[in-house]
């Protein structure tokens, strides 16, 4: 993986989830860290359903940004960069000549269910999802380790949504690998560990994207495992699935081991290991 981002007091955590799975294509392909820009994937994802023209910093869903991505693309961190002052300032023009040229071509909707997450995962794809945060949340900020919320607590209002991007898994602790994008000092690394439990209640995860395919590249499947149930290389895909439009996914107030993921790692897509550990 690139280096982890820090999303900062902005409510662009879509953009920066979808920016990594995005460079993490790349860099599997050419062994390249590219720094694509997160402000270009979060105004084109609000502008999506955005009617009245008036741009707020008010979050996005993870599909929105999906297809901001398939119709504009992304440029580089350089031509648009990453500055608070410029969230609700279309990019340049020169931004869109740039991006036009690096567009999203393939990208499928993940269920919440953890037979098709984990194969999504072995077949070399780390998926963007939506996820229902609750205080206890805030636990993980040290050790990276994500509690599962008790009944009393989905029983209250939630602490926000936030987006995340899956990158592994370990059986052994029952967990999912996630990045998150609140920094490198946040949680192992900027990485934190969740629950199976977590990740496949459809109360609490929501919006569950796959990037598969970037313009022409043809990224390799040599240690891909197809022995599994769904094959996220099939072209034959229903269309966009909009129940999850309206679920806009809003920036959270983030600053207020497990230690034998380690032993699993082979659970793990190879280029995560060295880099999330």
């Amino acid at each position: 993986m690139t280096a982890v981002e820090d999303q900062s007091k902005i409510g662009s955590c879509v953009a920066n989830t979808l920016a990594g799975a995005y460079e993490y294509l790349i860099k599997k392909t050419n062994n390249q860290d590219v720094d694509v820009s997160r402000l270009f994937i979060y105004y084109n994802a609000r502008a999506i359903n955005d009617e009245s023209g008036d741009m707020t910093d008010s979050g996005c869903s993870v599909t929105d940004a999906i297809q901001a991505l398939e119709q504009h693309g992304v440029c580089l961190e350089s031509i648009w960069p990453y500055d608070a002052a410029n969230v609700n300032v279309r990019p340049s023009q020169e931004a869109y000549q740039s991006a036009d040229e690096f567009k999203i071509t393939e990208a499928l909707k993940v269920e919440i269910d953890i037979n098709q997450m984990k194969a999504c995962l072995a077949q070399g794809f780390p998926f963007a999802f939506g996820l229902k945060l609750f205080t206890s949340f805030d636990k993980a900020a040290k050790s990276g380790v994500v509690p599962m919320p008790d009944d009393d607590e989905q029983g209250r209002e939630s602490h926000g949504s936030h987006a995340l991007l899956a990158v592994g898994y370990s059986d052994q602790s029952n967990s999912f690998i996630v990045r998150n994008s609140w920094g490198k000092y946040w949680g192992d690394n900027g990485y934190c560990y969740i629950p199976y439990a977590y990740l496949t209640n459809q109360s609490l995860c929501f919006d569950a994207w796959t990037v598969r395919q970037l313009t022409s590249d043809d990224f390799g499947q040599d240690d891909w495992d197809r022995n599994d149930a769904v094959d996220y290389r099939s072209v034959d895909q229903e269309p966009y699935d909009d129940d999850d439009s309206g679920r806009a996914i809003e920036h959270m107030d983030d600053h207020d081991l497990i230690e034998d993921i380690k032993d699993s790692a082979d659970k793990l897509l190879g280029t995560f290991i060295s880099l999330a550990f």
